[in-house]
């Protein structure tokens, strides 16, 4: 969702994602992981900021999944499948909200094949319940107000967002499956796999999220041996999106301090 993205879309084998390569063959992978009513556009801003790396966002494919199968689970499978696909080897993975709950679990299935982490308003240990049915999924308005949750400045919640939000809730096939997803993101926590995570970890956090509100990140930290916490003020559940500058800098830090641990460990 958010309208389409700026950037080529490609398709290859059954998956549609972007890849904007801003560095050589040779350079790490980025591999950018989107929310629940996320989609290929939500990292846009923030690619402006990045270089020397070859940056991915595929598309997850929630509502082609069965609602029984849509589990964290399965979609770490699907996320493999996509990685080989396109022979990805050892990317440095970012997820926003369900995104990086889900690099979380690909973590756990795959650690030998995740180089870094960066989350940012992750679910996995607790995350606003919205409940498993959607009454009121002809309100606009009221739909609107739960849309207006996610971010610290509304006008963020464009009338075309507001189209697309409606067009998924009110078709019933594509509204089982994200009440589903919810219901997944909700109950299926990872607190007792983050102390064995020894990846390096940057948490980007908002100050004012709503929906993993800031104890979630301090949660996060603690839990995770190698992980450092960065905030951002006037910001809510999606940070690279209200504030992408702020974002890659601190995105950007953390790439340097990986690479300079790689380069000594070399030596």
């Amino acid at each position: 969702m958010f309208g389409t993205s700026h950037f080529e879309s490609h398709h290859q084998n059954g998956f549609e994602y972007l890849k904007i390569s801003k560095g050589t063959e040779d350079s790490a992978s980025l591999v950018f992981l989107h929310g629940m009513f996320g989609g290929l556009s939500n990292y846009d801003a923030l690619v402006e900021y990045i270089d020397d790396y070859n940056i991915y966002v595929p598309s997850i494919p929630l509502y082609e999944f069965k609602a029984r199968k849509l589990t964290f689970t399965n979609m770490a499978k699907w996320l493999h499948s996509f990685l080989e696909a396109l022979e990805i080897e050892n990317p440095i993975l970012l997820g926003n909200s369900m995104g990086g709950h889900l690099a979380l679990e690909y973590t756990v299935q795959h650690p030998e094949n995740v180089a870094a982490l960066i989350l940012t308003g992750s679910s996995g240990l607790q995350e606003r319940d919205f409940g498993s049915t959607f009454p009121r999924r002809n309100d606009r308005d009221y739909v609107r107000n739960q849309a207006a949750i996610t971010f610290y400045d509304d006008d963020f919640v464009t009338e075309e967002l507001m189209d697309e939000i409606m067009e998924v809730i009110n078709d019933r096939s594509n509204l089982l499956n994200v009440l589903a997803i919810a219901r997944e993101t909700h109950e299926y926590s990872m607190e007792d796999y983050l102390p064995d995570i020894d990846q390096e970890v940057l948490l980007i956090w908002g100050k004012q999220d709503e929906i993993t509100p800031p104890e979630v990140a301090e949660e996060f930290h603690k839990a995770l041996p190698n992980s450092r916490l960065k905030w951002i003020d006037q910001c809510g559940h999606a940070p690279m999106m209200e504030h992408p500058e702020k974002f890659a800098l601190y995105l950007n830090e953390f790439l340097i301090e990986l690479k300079n641990q790689n380069a000594t460990s070399i030596k």
